[in-house]
C-alpha cells in the first residue's frame, strides 16, 4: 500500500472497490511437490493506480560488522535498527522519489531465504477500530528488505517479521510470502498488533487477491503445528462478536472480515482456480469463500505461474471483453509495475538456492527474465532511475511494447504475446541447462559462482532489452501502417520476427553461414537464407529463403539482419 493512498482510503473507507483499486496486488504459491521441476513458488504483482511507474532490479551487498546502521521508511521517518552484520539481497525497488519509501516488491538473499511483500489487505471496521493501525509503523515500504537483511531462514524471516509487528506496530495490513529450500509460510498482519503466520502446505497452490485468505486455525495450535498468532488474537475476535468457527477451530478470514467478500478480490481467487485446477473451479459465486490451498490438476511450471499474471477472464461469463463485463478486476491488468516469481530449489547451494523471474511493465505483453540468486549486480538497464521515458532504462523499454499492444489487441496482442512466450521457454531450458555449470562452480568457490551467475544474468538480461528494441520498432511500423492505411483497406495484425539463431538451436538446429548465406539443418531438413539480390525488392538487405531441395520458402515477411541479429518472421517458427 502506497502512503500516498492512504488518506484517500481513509476517505473511501466504505467504498472497497474504490480504495483498493490502486493498491491491488495478485500472490500465487505453488508447493515444491506440485511443481514441474520441484521447486517452491511465490509470486506477486506490484499493481499501481498507473501505467507509468518505473521500478528497477539492483543487489544489497552483504556488509560486514558495521554497527550503527537501520533501514529507514523515509516518507514517515520510521526506522528499525540494523545489525552490525546484514546479509546480500537482490531487490525490486521503485524509482527515487522525495514523498515515499524504497518499497523493495521482492527480496532474495545469500542463504536461499525469499520474500515476496505484499499484497495489501483490510479488515472490517469494528477489527480496524479496536486495534488501530500504528503511525509511523512497519509500512510495504522497508518490510521485504527489513526481513532480508537478517534472516538465513523461512521461520526466522516470519519471526523477525513478527517481532517489528509486536515492537514497533504496523502501519497497514498486509499479506506476505516467505520461503527457503526446506518450507514456506505465509503472514496475514491484520492490524495494528494482530496477525497469523502459517506454514503452506508442500502439496498445495494458491492464487488470491487483496483480502485476508488463512481459513481455520486451532487456538491451540503452536509454531511446532506450523502457525504463529498474536497474542489475543481469539480474545479479541471474540470480545467483537465476530468469531466465525467450525467446532474449536476459528476462520480467521471470515472473523476479522466481518463474514464478507468482495467480487473485486474473490475473482482473481476464481480465474487462478480456474487455471490451476479448473475441475475444482465451477461458475463464479460472487461472495464465496474461495480456499486459500487446493491441490492443482495436475503439476504445474513457472511457466504457468507467469501466464496465471497474463488472466484476463478470457473464455469465461467475465471476460471482460464481453458487454457488461468490462469492469471486472483481471489478474492481468496494465497498471502492473512488475511481477516476480521467486523459485526456489531444495537441492541447490544455498547461496543461490533459487531463480528471481522478474517481468517489468505488466505481463500480458512483457518478459519474465530469469537471474540466479547468487547474483552481485544487474544490467546497467535496471538501475536507470527517475519517472519519465527514458529509452535506456530496462522498465521503460518493456513498458513501451505493453503499451502499443494494449491499443488494439485484436491486432497486436498475439504477436507479441507469442514472441515473449517463445522466450520465456527459451530462457527456462536455458537456466535447467545452466543449473549444472552453476553447482559445478559454486562447487569450486563461492566467487567461481557468484561471478558467473552474475555475467550470465547480466548476458541474457541484456539480449532480451536487445530483442524487445527490435519487437517495439516492429510494432511501433506496424501501427504506423494501420493509422495511415486508407478507410476499408484491410488493417495488419502484427506478427512479431524472431532471431534465427536463437530459434533455430532452440529447436535442435545447426547454423552455418557460407559467402552471406545462412543455413539451418537437421537431419535431411534445412532451409537457406540467402541476400536477395533483385533491385526491384523493396528492401535490399533482405533474405531469400529455400528448402533443402531448393524450392523457394513463403515467409509472411523478408528475413532482415539487424545490429548483427538475423530476423525471421515469427511464422517462420512453426516449419522447424
Amino acid at each position: 500500500m502506497k502512503k500516498s493512498l492512504r488518506v484517500l482510503s481513509a476517505v473511501l473507507a466504505g467504498t472497497m472497490l474504490l480504495s483498493t483499486s490502486a493498491l491491488a496486488c495478485t500472490g500465487v504459491y505453488v508447493g515444491k511437490d506440485v511443481s514441474t521441476d520441484g521447486s517452491y513458488m511465490i509470486a506477486r504483482s506490484e499493481d499501481q493506480s498507473n501505467g507509468a511507474y518505473n521500478k528497477m532490479f539492483v543487489v544489497q551487498p552483504r556488509v560486514e560488522n558495521v554497527p550503527g546502521r537501520y533501514i529507514e521508511d523515509t516518507a514517515t521517518g520510521f526506522k528499525i535498527p540494523l545489525p552490525a552484520t546484514t546479509y546480500k539481497y537482490n531487490y525490486v525497488p521503485d524509482y527515487t522519489r522525495g514523498d515515499d519509501g524504497m518499497y523493495p516488491g521482492s527480496c532474495t538473499n545469500e542463504y536461499g531465504v525469499s520474500i515476496s511483500a505484499t499484497v495489501s489487505t483490510s479488515t472490517c471496521e469494528a477489527w480496524e477500530a479496536e486495534d488501530p493501525f500504528v503511525e509511523p509503523g512497519l509500512r510495504e515500504a522497508i518490510l521485504a528488505a527489513t526481513v532480508a537483511a537478517v534472516s538465513k531462514t523461512a521461520r526466522e524471516g516470519v519471526e523477525v517479521l513478527l517481532g517489528y509487528v509486536d515492537d514497533y506496530g504496523s502501519e497497514e495490513g498486509n499479506t506476505v510470502m516467505i520461503t527457503d529450500q526446506k518450507e514456506a509460510w505465509i503472514v496475514e498482519i491484520y492490524s495494528g498488533h494482530h496477525y497469523c503466520a502459517m506454514k503452506m502446505p508442500d502439496d498445495q497452490v494458491a492464487v488470491f487477491g487483496n483480502h485476508n485468505m488463512i481459513g481455520l486455525v486451532d487456538p491451540k495450535a503452536t509454531p511446532e503445528d506450523g502457525y504463529y498468532y498474536s497474542d489475543g488474537l481469539f480474545e479479541t475476535i471474540d470480545k467483537l462478536g465476530l468469531a466465525v468457527k467450525e467446532g474449536e477451530k476459528y476462520h480467521l478470514a471470515k472473523s476479522v472480515c466481518n463474514n464478507t467478500r468482495e467480487d473485486y478480490n474473490a475473482m482473481r481467487n476464481w480465474a487462478g482456480m480456474t487455471i490451476l485446477a479448473p475441475s475444482k473451479a465451477g461458475d463464479y459465486k460472487s461472495g464465496e469463500f474461495y480456499p486459500l490451498f487446493y491441490t492443482p490438476d495436475e503439476k504445474v511450471s513457472v511457466l504457468t505461474v507467469m501466464d496465471v499474471y497474463r488472466n484476463r477472464l478470457e473464455g469465461t461469463p467475465l471476460d471482460v471483453t464481453l458487454p457488461g463485463q468490462e469492469n471486472n478486476r483481471v489478474i492481468g491488468t496494465e497498471r502492473s509495475s512488475q511481477i516476480h516469481v521467486l523459485q526456489t530449489f531444495p537441492e541447490w547451494p544455498a547461496e543461490c538456492a533459487a531463480i528471481d523471474w522478474i517481468c517489468l511493465g505488466n505481463a500480458q505483453h512483457s518478459v519474465f527474465v530469469p537471474h540466479f540468486s547468487g547474483i552481485n549486480d544487474t544490467a546497467p538497464a535496471y538501475k536507470v532511475d527517475g519517472e519519465v521515458y527514458d529509452p535506456s532504462g530496462a522498465f521503460w523499454m518493456f513498458k513501451r511494447v505493453c503499451t502499443l499492444a494494449e491499443q488494439n489487441r485484436s491486432l497486436y496482442s498475439k504477436g507479441v504475446m507469442d514472441f515473449w512466450d517463445l522466450q520465456e521457454h527459451i530462457m527456462y531450458d536455458e537456466m535447467m541447462d545452466a543449473s549444472k555449470t552453476m553447482q559445478a562452480k559454486y562447487a569450486e568457490s563461492r566467487a567461481a559462482g557468484d561471478a558467473y551467475v552474475t555475467e550470465l544474468g547480466i548476458q541474457m538480461a541484456e539480449r532480451e532489452m536487445g530483442l524487445t528494441d527490435n519487437l517495439y520498432a516492429n510494432l511501433l511500423t506496424t501501427m504506423m501502417f494501420n493509422t495511415g492505411r486508407a478507410a476499408g483497406r484491410t488493417l495488419k495484425t502484427f506478427v512479431a520476427d524472431v532471431p534465427l539463431r536463437q530459434i533455430a538451436e532452440y529447436k535442435g538446429y545447426s547454423v552455418s553461414w557460407d559467402s552471406g548465406s545462412i543455413t539451418v539443418a537437421k537431419g535431411a531438413t534445412s532451409y537457406t537464407f540467402t541476400p536477395n539480390d533483385d533491385p526491384a525488392f523493396f528492401y535490399p538487405k533482405g533474405y531469400a529463403c529455400t528448402d533443402a531441395n531448393g524450392n523457394d520458402v513463403e515467409l509472411s515477411t523478408y528475413a532482415y539482419v539487424r545490429d548483427g541479429v538475423t530476423y525471421v518472421p515469427m511464422d517462420f517458427v512453426n516449419k522447424l
